[in-house]
């Protein structure tokens, strides 16, 4: 009786209701942990398309993955397909499912490579992106093998039916310029229901010229059947890297980008050598992630904001680790992850209006001296932080096995949860090598209405005979 007699008290001095006194009179528990539970989990696709002179068979690399924003049991997931040592891959295969992960199927992606039906010896970097009403689409580069060919492109595909057939591609940008290089493209595609350019696809990527890199950006408003004039978001002569374009209801965006000017050190991670890394100077400098916002479709952009500058590079003997930015289409609030100069320290920050961010938080609390990040991906929704990572340990053989997890923040990116493992390590003894292991340099992660997909690449022991095996891992999540 003495919780009533209390609430009774409780109510008639505060003038509440006796549900909400009883409430409070009762003692305090500590909510139970939250764990996320993995809906699915397996390998999604594997080699697709015959190996070529100079490839390496049987790897997939460089993972990206996309959710309907309509319905979370339609995903699509992108990879190179038997890569070149030197840069690009024989094809690119996408995988897709209808059923929520638990089964998928995997093709080559078709017109864009010789391979597959299309005309460009080589392709690399595939990242994807849903529109408002479900189509898919993909962005890849494409180049010739030849030293005297310096035509590259920055290739555009659609899929109208979730990803499980493409049509052929368009050309939003292109040059036949040995001192112009296009390098790590990046797509979006504005969903906002309020923004005036609803359905605009937007093409980001890495403009080398000389000895420097630019991001740049076009859009095409009749879904990317054309393109428009190219706008750049980092002028002048400097070195910068890996647009990560986040897209508000509103339709403004904000870039997020490596800029690497006055660090001595350079963006080109396509066309640089194992002999180049080795030589990298020691310690790291760490390199900054910086952002920049526009406000009218792209074609003008503010000036820079700092994130951090304690971005590293690649983990020894990996070639791996870009950061990762996204946005929450709930909430609208934005949210990047890195790796630090210190190989084991992951990092997160997040802001509401692409100007002003957090002090960078922790998000793999259960760290220690010898574990390393081997790449990180973030993804959001209505306040909920997942962030996919792999996690290498040097006192482990040398660091060649990679052990891929997740950890969540239930409140907004403020902190993150425990690790969670995901599926078996991988081997990187019989990873595909580009200047070191290259599970690829970056990762994919994915959210709609609170599903979160994750996809990866994972090597182990290949078949009798075999050099590497590497294929595409993918999990389903709950939080």
């Amino acid at each position: 009786m003495r919780p009533v007699h209390t609430a009774t008290r409780l109510a008639e001095s505060a003038g509440l209701t006796i549900a909400m006194a009883l409430a409070m009179a009762q003692p305090a528990t500590a909510a139970p942990p939250r764990t996320p539970t993995v809906l699915a989990l397996g390998q999604i696709a594997e080699q697709d398309v015959p190996s070529a002179p100079g490839s390496e068979p049987d790897t997939l690399v460089e993972p990206d993955i996309a959710v309907s924003p309509t319905n979370p049991n339609v995903a699509v997931a992108v990879a190179h397909d038997s890569r070149y040592p030197d840069g690009g891959a024989v094809g690119i295969t996408h995988a897709w499912t209808r059923d929520g992960g638990r089964t998928w199927r995997h093709a080559p992606v078709p017109y864009i490579t010789t391979a597959a039906g299309g005309a460009w010896d080589r392709a690399s970097d595939p990242v994807l992106a849903f529109g408002p009403t479900g189509d898919v689409y993909l962005s890849t580069i494409a180049l010739n093998s030849s030293a005297t060919d310096c035509h590259s492109v920055v290739l555009v595909s659609r899929s109208t039916d979730g990803g499980a057939t493409f049509g052929r591609p368009s050309v939003a940008q292109s040059t036949d310029d040995c001192t112009i290089f296009n390098d790590k493209n990046w797509l979006a595609v504005d969903t906002g229901v309020r923004s005036s350019h609803r359905g605009r696809v937007y093409q980001f990527w890495s403009y080398f010229f000389g000895d420097f890199a630019q991001q740049r950006v076009r859009w095409s408003d009749n879904h990317g059947r054309t393109w428009s004039a190219a706008a750049v978001i980092t002028p002048g002569s400097v070195d910068t890297q890996n647009s990560q374009a986040l897209i508000r209801p509103d339709g403004s965006i904000t870039d997020v980008y490596l800029d690497f000017t006055g660090t001595g050190r350079k963006p080109d991670r396509e066309r640089e050598g194992a002999d180049v890394r080795a030589a990298a100077a020691a310690p790291d400098p760490g390199v900054a992630l910086r952002a920049r916002n526009s406000r009218d479709g792209g074609r003008t952009w503010s000036a820079a904001v700092t994130l951090a500058t304690d971005v590293g590079g690649d983990v020894p003997g990996v070639r791996c680790c870009l950061p990762s930015a996204v946005i929450d289409t709930v909430s609208g609030r934005m949210h990047a992850v890195w790796s630090s100069t210190d190989l084991s320290l992951l990092r997160a920050a997040s802001s509401a209006d692409g100007v002003h961010w957090s002090n960078p938080v922790t998000v793999d609390t259960e760290r220690t001296s010898t574990t390393e990040v081997v790449n990180a991906d973030v993804a959001a929704y209505s306040g909920t932080v997942l962030v996919s990572y792999g996690l290498s340990d040097s006192a482990v053989s040398g660091g060649r096995y990679v052990q891929q997890h997740v950890a969540v923040s239930y409140n907004a990116g403020g902190s993150f949860t425990a690790r969670l493992p995901l599926g078996p390590p991988s081997d990187l003894q019989f990873a595909a090598q580009a200047g070191g292991a290259f599970p690829g340099d970056y990762i994919g992660t994915a959210v709609s209405h609170g599903r979160f997909y994750a996809a990866w690449a994972l090597s182990s022991t290949p078949p009798a005979g075999g050099t590497y095996h590497q294929v595409l891992f993918a999990a389903v999540i709950r939080p």
